[in-house]
């Protein structure tokens, strides 16, 4: 994760930040994201934090710099730095891929021809089965999931989406489970359910209002059957109770000003001890 020290909205890089230019309360923002991490750490989860670069206002936005994916064998990890769209976020790069080196990791580059991948906004792993899904169609290219699935060498199945609002497959997806996703059908083309379905065997689908207004499928399912979820995504919520997991609300409203929530705030690493960061 990454203190928002620089967080604000200063253009419109996507159809959720229109009409929030300088909009962001400063001190409010850092509140919920404070709270975010404290909530983190109430569920015993191991909060790594990256430096925050001046000038840099969506660098709180971990999830998109880097794809952190499982190996076809074994407990390591592959790190795919991400070639961003814009060129403002592309100056987010560099300093998450120092980390990943001081950590011990050694990143791999996507080739320069495959177009843009904005990591884990559409790329989202399914956990223990070894496989993941990928978005395009927004801000991830065809081409670059191809590359991806090259380096990692293991199964990325692509997933067309139709592109406005919902410009990252984590606007409008999330992996809660080994057999279970949250979904919001109408941000995808025509199939796109019927291979989720194909894959996965519970789709559960979002209040189609809270998913445009309050990101509720841009949320954070752990293993414990937690869900680190947008406060006001209150019908999604219970209707996960139903399901079986445990919504844990937390309120980061500020971060819905330029199209972010929950999800886009953290970079999961699932297989690596504290003990390896340096």
């Amino acid at each position: 994760m990454c203190t928002p020290s620089a967080f604000t909205v200063i253009d419109v890089k996507n159809d959720f930040m229109r009409g929030n230019i300088d909009r962001v309360e400063r001190r409010v923002a850092e509140r919920q994201w404070r709270e975010l991490v404290e909530l983190y750490e109430q569920l015993r989860v191991d909060v790594h934090l990256l430096d925050p670069e001046p000038r840099l206002e969506d660098m709180v936005f971990t999830a998109n710099t880097a794809t952190v994916l499982p190996q076809a064998t074994g407990d390591d990890v592959t790190v795919v730095m991400s070639r961003m769209n814009h060129p403002s976020r592309q100056k987010e790069v560099p300093p998450t891929r120092r980390w990943f080196e001081r950590a011990g990791f050694v990143p791999l580059e996507l080739p320069d021809d495959c177009g843009t991948l904005e990591g884990h906004g559409d790329v989202l792993v399914v956990p223990e089965r070894r496989f993941a899904f990928a978005g395009f169609g927004g801000r991830t290219t065809r081409r670059a999931i191809d590359a991806l699935r090259e380096l990692a060498g293991i199964p990325v199945i692509p997933l067309p989406l139709v592109g406005a609002p919902f410009y990252h497959l984590d606007t409008c997806l999330a992996v809660l489970d080994a057999n279970t996703v949250l979904v919001h059908g109408p941000a995808f083309e025509p199939g796109a359910l019927a291979t989720l379905a194909e894959h996965m065997p519970r789709l559960l689908v979002a209040d189609p209002g809270e998913a445009r207004q309050a990101f509720a499928c841009n949320v954070h399912a752990l293993e414990s059957g937690d869900v680190v979820m947008p406060a006001q995504a209150t019908k999604t919520a219970a209707q996960l109770t139903r399901a079986g997991f445990t919504p844990r609300p937390v309120d980061v409203s500020q971060f819905h000003l330029s199209g972010g929530s929950v999800f886009c705030m953290r970079l999961d690493i699932p297989a690596v001890p504290r003990a390896r960061e340096h």
